[in-house]
């Protein structure tokens, strides 16, 4: 298993620590079609000695764009394009996931990061009301 630094020579690189891994990809597009279609190629590649595992998951998703492509890319389109690109590849299915945090910031480059987590335990139950507010 790779501990440090990334792999893959692309758009799309991956590195390890441990049992989570952290996907960068050069560049940040409105067609999911084509961010899942280009993700889910270099997974079959680079993360084919890793098996698809079950239980919960967690993801953050960072997305990088360069101010004058700031509207054009929605955080919940590029979380859906990742999270099913990366179905078989360490999850069964993106229903495993139960923790999802997508955030959009303007920077240099159309750039995301995808960082994949497994988790020990599915998170507490917590109380749907207004304490909401206090978190």
């Amino acid at each position: 298993m790779r501990t440090t630094g990334f792999a893959g020579a692309g758009k799309v690189q991956i590195a390890f620590r441990g049992d989570t891994a952290l996907l960068r990809i050069n560049a940040a597009t409105t067609q999911t079609r084509r961010l899942k279609k280009m993700v889910a190629e270099f997974c079959k590649k680079e993360v084919a000695t890793r098996r698809p595992w079950f239980g919960p998951f967690e993801v953050h998703i960072w997305t990088s764009v360069k101010a004058d492509k700031s509207g054009h890319h929605d955080v919940d389109n590029i979380a859906k394009a990742c999270l099913d690109a990366l179905n078989g590849v360490f999850w069964r299915d993106d229903r495993q996931v139960v923790k999802l945090t997508s955030e959009k910031f303007e920077g240099e480059a159309n750039q995301i990061a995808i960082l994949v987590r497994p988790l020990e335990k599915l998170p507490a139950p917590i109380a749907l009301s207004e304490t909401l507010f206090d978190l």
